[in-house]
């Protein structure tokens, strides 16, 4: 008898298959691991070096330089002290510039760092221009200030105000003094008072008195007066009030009788 065989199926499921990776993927995967771990390791040594230099670049000199007559750079350096904390790369530059320009004489002062663990400051020195009161200065600035040291002040003129207008009676003294020039005078002493008005006492010894109301125009108005009329007497004039619309009066050693109209 026969038996009917049983032929295998024609269609047999396939396992799938894992994909194969080629040499050149392998390359790229190990190159790719390769520059991670270099990246991780440089990363971890600019962290290691940068701690090392913050330790080691600690602010150990403040260098001071220009040409100072009167400032002294001790003073200059113990202000920067207080402030020069920190490293190389931590220290703050303004707040150093800003102590160094607090020193009585330093008109302005320009900071650097200076490798590996110095400042560097450039310091300007005020130049004073007028005596401001009993013990004051002027600088060319206009800034009002105090010294720490003696000054010799014999050639400087002596400015008088309320004690917020310094920077006003410097600027009006500047253009005072540029008129006052042209006639052969200088401005030895100028005084603004609390009710705004102007005295001015000459190197000739002339007086002037003058409002705030067209106080350069007077002065103008002044000068052409005295060129073509008062300049033969001067010698005899103490006074000079310029506080009138049309015309000044003359106060004189030796009384005259003579009355100046603009």
């Amino acid at each position: 008898m026969l038996q009917a065989t049983r032929r295998p199926m024609d269609t047999v499921a396939k396992a799938a298959s894992l994909p194969k990776f080629g040499a050149d993927k392998l390359g790229n995967v190990a190159i790719l691991l390769l520059m991670v771990v270099a990246a991780v390791a440089f990363a971890a040594g600019m962290m290691r070096m940068v701690s090392v230099l913050k330790t080691r670049t600690l602010i150990a000199s403040v260098q001071i330089e220009g040409d100072l007559r009167h400032a002294e750079s001790q003073v200059i350096a113990d202000r920067v002290a207080r402030v020069a904390k920190g490293n190389y790369f931590s220290i703050d530059l303004a707040a150093i510039q800003a102590a160094a320009q607090s020193a009585p004489w330093v008109d302005e002062a320009l900071v650097s760092r200076r490798w590996p663990d110095g400042v560097r400051i450039q310091v300007r020195e005020k130049q004073p221009v007028a005596l401001w009161g009993a013990g004051g200065l002027i600088s060319s600035r206009g800034d009002l200030f105090v010294p720490t040291t003696a000054v010799n002040t014999t050639d400087l003129p002596i400015l008088f105000g309320p004690g917020n207008k310094g920077t006003y009676v410097m600027e009006q003294y500047r253009a005072m003094n540029s008129i006052l020039r042209g006639l052969g005078m200088h401005i030895v002493e100028l005084q603004l008072t609390d009710r705004m008005s102007w005295f001015l006492r000459m190197d000739n010894g002339i007086h002037l008195v003058v409002d705030q109301v067209d106080t350069i125009e007077k002065l103008q108005r002044f000068a052409y007066l005295y060129e073509r009329q008062l300049k033969p007497d001067a010698d005899n004039i103490t006074t000079i009030d310029l506080r009138y619309r049309n015309g000044v009066a003359v106060g004189w050693r030796v009384q005259k009788n003579m009355k100046a109209g603009a």
